[in-house]
């Protein structure tokens, strides 16, 4: 389900999604409509000052673009390596970078889906030891970052790809408590030997 706030005059808005148990709420709004919101104390907005900065990342969105491109190829390449060597054999430094860095870094560069993408993939990684990570589940988020990039999906408008982050989650989610259980049972065998 989803509720749009409605925007007070110049006020960032918020949407509202519900799913099950989960609510996720996205902000959105003018780099003006932020600054009146953090400067109201400070005596009001400097107008020229925010031209000035909406101006300069205008001219830097092309940069942008190119950025997001190479850290989406980074990232395949990533998995493809990955996925090339035999499991005992894999290593997953180069995939946990790639998807920290877009996880870090897209959302500054206009791709907040990539980057909410990006950092499930790394906390799978992370939680995971390199020989129980589920390949298929990982080629899923790869496929995602490279489609949010692909489709230029910017926000969270899109209730498609926002409910493709919410499985990926929950995907992670249950992985992660299906390995931290395995790992119980294997040291209560282990202390019963």
């Amino acid at each position: 389900m989803t509720r749009p706030n409605a925007p007070e005059d110049n006020a960032p808005h918020t949407i509202e999604q519900e799913f099950g148990d989960t609510r996720v709420i996205h902000l959105s709004g003018t780099l003006r409509a932020k600054a009146a919101v953090r400067s109201a104390d400070a005596g009001g907005v400097d107008d020229l000052s925010i031209a000035a900065a909406e101006s300069a990342m205008k001219d830097l969105s092309g940069d942008f673009q190119n950025w997001m491109g190479d850290e989406v190829n980074r990232l395949v390449a990533a998995f493809d390596e990955y996925r090339s060597k035999a499991p005992g054999e894999r290593d997953i430094a180069n995939l946990f970078r790639a998807a920290h860095d877009i996880r870090g870094q897209a959302t500054a560069f206009g791709y907040p889906l990539a980057s909410e993408i990006a950092g499930s993939l790394a906390k799978l990684l992370d939680k995971i030891e390199p020989d129980y990570l589920p390949t298929q589940l990982i080629a899923h988020h790869v496929d995602a970052v490279r489609a949010v990039y692909r489709s230029q999906i910017r926000d969270y408008a899109n209730p498609v790809a926002v409910q493709i982050i919410h499985n990926l989650k929950k995907a992670i989610d249950r992985v992660v408590e299906a390995r931290a259980k395995a790992m119980s049972e294997e040291q209560k065998f282990a202390r019963g030997r």
